[in-house]
C-alpha cells in the first residue's frame, strides 16, 4: 500500500509540474511586464487573477490549501484516527501544502495588495514553517503507525540495533566509541534547542565524514564486498539514532513553539482566502460557470 500512495503522489507531482511549466511556457512574458502594460498585453484576459486560466489556478492551488487541512481533523478527531496511517496523510498534507501555494502564487500573477496579501504571505509563511517542522518531525521517532516513540523504547531499540550490528559484523567496542563521537551526540545534546542547528550542519555536510569513516571501520574490520551495504545502512542508522535521543527533548520543546507559530497563519489564510472567495463570488468573478 505505500508504494501505492508513492506512485499516486509521483503522478500528482508531474501533472502539478506540468501545469506550472505550461503557464510559464504560455505566460512567462506576461509576469514579466510591467504592471501598467499588462491590460494591453496579448495574454492579459488568459492570465490575469480573474481571467480564465488565471482564476482556475486560483481555485486549484486555493481548493489543495483547503484539502490540506483534512490531515489536522485525521490526526485530531478520534473517529477519524483508523482511516489510514499518519505518516501517509502527512505525505499528502506537505504535497497539497507546497503545490497549493505554487499555483496561488501563479493565480496572483505575482501582484500582491490588499487584504488578500495578508493571506497570500500568511500562506507563504505556513509553507516554510511546514518545511521547517517536517524537518523538527522526522527527527521525533515514530512508530509506523504514526505514534511517538517514548525516550525508554528508542533507547531499547538503539542497544538492540547496535549489539546486533557488533554480532553481525563483529565490530569491537572501540569501534563503537567511534561512532558515537562520530555521531556529535554530546554536541547536540549540550547545545539544546539550538542543537536543531548542529543537526542540520551534520546532515548537510556529513557526507565527506560518512566516507572516512566507512573506509575506516571497513577496514579494521574486514567487512566483505556483499555486506558493504547492509553494512553502511546499519552504520547510519545507528548514528542516525544516536543523534535522535540526544535531541530528544530539545525536539519535544521545539515543536511545541512550532505550532504555536505555524496554527496562527495556518488561520488567517484560512480566514482571509474565504474573505476573498465570498467577495469575488458576490461581485459575479464565477470562473467559467
Amino acid at each position: 500500500m505505500h508504494y501505492i500512495h508513492k506512485i499516486i503522489l509521483g503522478i500528482l507531482t508531474i501533472l502539478v509540474m506540468s501545469i506550472i511549466g505550461l503557464t510559464l511556457q504560455k505566460a512567462g512574458p506576461y509576469y514579466l511586464t510591467d504592471l501598467l502594460d499588462r491590460p494591453h498585453h496579448i495574454n492579459h484576459k488568459l492570465f490575469k487573477p480573474g481571467g480564465s486560466i488565471g482564476h482556475g489556478l486560483g481555485i486549484l492551488g486555493g481548493s489543495m490549501m483547503i484539502i490540506m487541512f483534512i490531515y489536522s481533523i485525521r490526526k485530531r478527531i478520534r473517529i477519524f484516527r483508523k482511516w489510514g496511517k499518519l505518516p501517509t496523510w502527512l505525505s499528502y498534507h506537505i504535497f497539497l501544502g507546497i503545490a497549493g501555494p505554487l499555483l496561488v502564487t501563479f493565480h496572483t500573477a505575482l501582484k500582491f495588495g490588499g487584504l488578500v496579501s495578508i493571506s497570500y504571505w500568511s500562506m507563504v509563511a505556513v509553507a516554510i514553517s511546514g518545511f521547517i517542522g517536517r524537518y523538527i518531525y522526522i527527527k521525533i521517532p515514530h512508530h509506523v503507525s504514526g505514534k511517538e516513540l517514548t525516550n525508554k523504547e528508542f533507547k531499547e531499540k538503539l542497544e538492540a540495533t547496535t549489539a546486533k550490528f557488533k554480532s553481525e559484523f563483529d565490530i569491537s567496542n572501540q569501534i563503537v566509541e567511534k561512532i558515537q563521537n562520530f555521531s556529535g551526540a554530546e554536541k547536540i545534546e549540550s547545545r539544546g534547542l539550538l542543537g536543531i542547528f548542529t543537526f542540520l550542519f551534520m546532515d548537510l555536510t556529513g557526507w565527506l565524514k560518512w566516507k572516512n569513516i566507512n573506509n575506516e571501520i571497513q577496514k579494521t574490520s574486514k567487512i566483505s564486498k556483499d555486506e558493504i551495504k547492509s553494512f553502511k545502512h546499519s552504520l547510519r542508522q545507528i548514528v542516525k539514532m544516536d543523534r535522535q535521543i540526544a535531541f530528544w527533548n530539545a525536539a519535544q520543546s521545539l515543536f511545541h513553539y512550532w505550532h504555536v507559530i505555524h496554527k496562527p497563519f495556518a488561520y488567517t489564510m484560512l480566514v482571509i482566502m474565504f474573505i476573498h472567495i465570498a467577495v469575488s463570488v458576490s461581485l459575479g468573478y464565477t470562473w467559467i460557470f
